[in-house]
């Protein structure tokens, strides 16, 4: 997301509060969530300009597509949020579920090991990313030399204080921010299966009565980055 208006770039990094966030940039910018594409919040068809939903560009990608000049990408400040590599794909699992997707009415640990997504299931004529939402979190942030693009990195754990420090620096009157994922209705138009309804029920419970040994190593070691980087581990509440 970008807000010439607030001289900013937002990382979204799927799971992790995105579109409670930009739901208050939206409102700032005098746009309705419907009119929010000037904010760089709209479908992509083109897959050199980036995945096929805009809003989960890479931090390299908003120059290196043509989305803003090095100058100003350089001058603004860019944030974005991260997640407990864990809890996030319990959320990624969950929110699959309940909006239908086939292929994911399934057991977490089958998601994990046989229908995990990978690239070649982005969808660009339905503006479906796939593979975006469950890519390593340091990816969207970090340049091939292991440099740090953003300015501050918020933390989904502690969403709200981290948020009031974002509208601190960019002069925004501090508003409560949503601990949710905003649908806007997307889920109404499903019809959910008994495995979706079990999910939603299951997802008030905490991430960890998703895992056993083998499935939380499996995560520890296909995120091991982003918990060195971001400080995360496991927290077993069974």
């Amino acid at each position: 997301m970008i807000s010439h208006r607030h001289q900013c770039v937002f990382i979204h990094i799927p799971k992790a509060a995105g579109q409670s966030i930009e739901s208050v940039f939206v409102k700032a910018n005098n746009l309705t969530w419907a009119e929010r594409a000037p904010l760089l919040l709209k479908p992509n068809t083109n897959k050199l300009l980036g995945p096929p939903r805009l809003a989960h560009l890479k931090a390299s990608e908003y120059v290196d597509c043509g989305h803003i000049s090095a100058a100003l990408f350089q001058q603004y400040f860019k944030f974005t949020f991260v997640r407990n590599p864990w809890a996030r794909l319990v959320s990624e699992f969950n929110y699959r579920q309940q909006h239908g997707d086939v292929r994911y009415q399934c057991s977490f640990k089958k998601f994990l090991f046989e229908r995990f997504p990978t690239a070649e299931l982005d969808d660009y004529l339905n503006a479906k990313d796939y593979y975006r939402h469950v890519i390593s979190q340091w990816q969207f942030i970090y340049d091939e030399n292991d440099n740090c693009l953003v300015d501050f990195v918020g933390k989904f754990e502690n969403l709200q204080q981290d948020f009031d420090y974002v509208q601190n620096q960019l002069g925004l009157p501090k508003v409560p921010l949503p601990h949710k994922n905003i649908t806007h209705g997307k889920t109404a138009r499903f019809k959910q299966s008994v495995f979706s309804l079990i999910s939603k029920n299951k997802a008030k419970s905490h991430y960890s009565y998703y895992y056993d040994q083998e499935s939380m190593n499996y995560v520890k070691t296909l995120y091991e980055k982003d918990i060195i980087l971001f400080n995360y581990h496991f927290e077993d509440q069974k």
